[in-house]
């Protein structure tokens, strides 16, 4: 019997076909989310997640399913009445897609995704250059109010290569917490860690905070060491917008989307900081530690201190730390 011909008429023998079959079982194992070379999958018991979802040391955050996707060609996941869980997918390489209330979204290489639980939605891999992605679906009373500061933004955000390295670090972690197996001790590691993960999200990740007040990316770490470094001093709003390279107008709103309060206040917060630690480490008087940082009048910076730290710099001394 004479082999097959293709559409242009071409003859294929037997090792054509068997490649083609081959393909088509690949693609089909990739579209349920199996067969990805290297993956990472962990899926958590019922009775653990309740058992978590109870337990004190829970903190609120269940984590029962948790994966590494590489390379995930064909990926793809329908779900029309959402899903009873959060899920979190950080995009590590290549590219994929969601959809979410009838509006569809790209996810490139150092994304974060946040699908709502409940929320119907659609995502998958780019079929060009398929996502690599790390993965989990989380729940809980605490896990609500971390998703919410996702969903205000579109329910993606850029996130800095450092930030992406540490949430790569912190997804490997629980992936080896959970390595001999689901125990209720390696979900309840797991929950702590996927915490700090979504810590690192939220508060080490500049450009979580660029999305989240529409103002643009900006790193104040070497205007931060600049305020360190003239403790002992007063530093005036223009000096420190000067120093960022800024107007005064322009570095304080941006200055305070990034920390939450103004630049000044900052600097006398690092001064009072400054104070605490002389106070614990040394001997000298009240006067002298005022003096150390800049306050030449030891009555005003006693006042300031108790403003700040709720206690008198004496009260503070005498309360021993450590």
């Amino acid at each position: 019997m004479n082999a097959p011909q293709s559409a242009t008429g071409a003859q294929q023998g037997p090792e054509c076909i068997s490649a083609r079959i081959m393909k088509r079982i690949a693609t089909r194992a990739n579209l349920r989310g199996e067969g990805f070379r290297g993956q990472v999958l962990h899926f958590g018991p019922a009775d653990l997640r309740r058992q978590i979802a109870r337990h004190p040391l829970g903190g609120g955050l269940c984590v029962p399913d948790i994966g590494w996707f590489p390379k995930a060609l064909g990926h793809y996941r329908e779900r029309p009445q959402g899903a009873d869980e959060h899920i979190l997918i950080y995009c590590h390489a290549g590219g994929g897609w969601f959809e979410i209330d009838g509006q569809r979204r790209e996810v490139s290489a150092g994304q974060a995704l946040l699908v709502p639980s409940g929320k119907p939605h659609r995502y998958g891999a780019d079929e060009a250059q398929p996502w690599s992605i790390y993965w989990a679906h989380f729940s809980g009373q605490a896990a609500a109010v971390y998703a919410s500061h996702f969903i205000p933004q579109g329910y993606v955000v850029p996130v800095l290569p450092t930030a992406g390295k540490q949430v790569e670090r912190l997804f490997k972690e629980c992936f080896h917490a959970l390595g001999d197996g689901h125990t209720l001790a390696g979900l309840l590691q797991v929950a702590h860690i996927f915490r700090h993960l979504l810590g690192v999200l939220l508060f080490e990740n500049v450009s979580f905070h660029a999305e989240a007040t529409a103002m643009p990316m900006r790193d104040f770490t070497g205007n931060i060491q600049f305020m360190r470094d003239n403790i002992s001093r007063s530093l005036s709003l223009q000096e420190l917008a000067q120093q960022a390279g800024l107007s005064p107008s322009r570095y304080s709103a941006l200055f305070k989307a990034r920390t939450g309060v103004s630049p000044v206040e900052h600097h006398i917060a690092l001064r009072i900081q400054a104070a605490c630690r002389l106070l614990i480490t040394t001997n000298w008087s009240v006067k002298e530690v005022s003096y150390a940082i800049g306050h030449e009048d030891p009555f005003y910076f006693s006042r300031l201190f108790v403003k700040i730290m709720g206690v008198s710099p004496s009260a503070y001394r005498g309360d021993a730390k450590g």
